[in-house]
């Protein structure tokens, strides 16, 4: 279930959180000394809307433990409710850098799930070199078939580790992390989608002044235009956010 300790605000049935990226990191920090198995989501309005059509999906969002605002289309309809709309975004792969300090100042055990075996490895390096003092315990990659997740499991649970990044894309790595959480006991347990492909440096991120203005989102799609017909889902999720009477948010 959502934590009660963090205050939330429910836009089209998801409960995001509104703590800040700092408020955040401490509420990780806690949950990762106290060895709380955390299920981590970085949710945009397409994941939002994704769950609206979708309702065992939508129902997973509201179990999970948590849900960060990871979008700019999130923030934009947080502002119907005025001073009670969420403070700031905390992109995913932001949060991913971040929980990767916290687990180099700790010493930490990360493994990395998802993406091809060329990004994983790479990024597997990456984080090892970036991150000298965090221990980097394993890693898979995520085209393994339906009869070998059992030694991927044992494979993750052999490392014990603290922090478990999932790229696998949405919805499927949400389903695959809510499935196994209580097998791995895993502190912190995060999808991360593509963000093994920039750590690889396969994909760009949005140069700074981008993400501050609120278009990287645009920069994606400049860089790949197959994703062109996603983006058609912000506005959309707008329209539905500002025209719903605030009751029609709640579950």
């Amino acid at each position: 279930m959502v934590d009660n300790q963090f205050s939330t605000l429910y836009i089209l049935g998801v409960a995001f959180s509104k703590m800040t990226m700092q408020e955040s990191l401490l509420f990780f920090e806690k949950r990762l000394d106290k060895e709380i198995p955390t299920h981590i989501v970085t949710a945009n309005p397409e994941i939002v809307m994704y769950g609206n059509h979708h309702p065992d999906y939508l129902q997973l969002l509201q179990k999970v433990d948590i849900v960060i605002p990871d979008g700019i289309g999130v923030l934009i309809a947080s502002k119907k409710w005025g001073k009670a709309a969420i403070p700031e975004r905390v992109a995913g792969f932001d949060l991913l850098l971040e929980l990767m300090k916290v687990a180099n100042e700790k010493g930490s055990k990360v493994f990395l799930l998802g993406a091809d075996e060329e990004v994983n490895e790479a990024s597997f390096k990456r984080l090892e070199e970036d991150y000298p003092n965090a221990k980097l315990v394993g890693r898979y990659n995520g085209f393994f078939k339906k009869n070998e997740e059992e030694h991927v499991l044992n494979r993750i649970m052999e490392t014990k580790p603290d922090i478990l990044f999932v790229a696998l894309g949405f919805p499927k790595q949400e389903e695959w992390i809510a499935i196994h959480k209580d097998t791995l006991h895993i502190p912190i347990m995060m999808g991360v989608g593509g963000s093994f492909d920039v750590l690889a440096g396969k994909v760009k991120r949005a140069p700074l002044i981008w993400q501050k203005i609120g278009l990287e989102w645009l920069y994606r799609v400049l860089q790949e235009p197959r994703r062109w017909k996603r983006v058609l889902v912000l506005p959309l999720f707008l329209i539905k956010a500002f025209l719903l009477p605030k009751r029609y948010h709640k579950r």
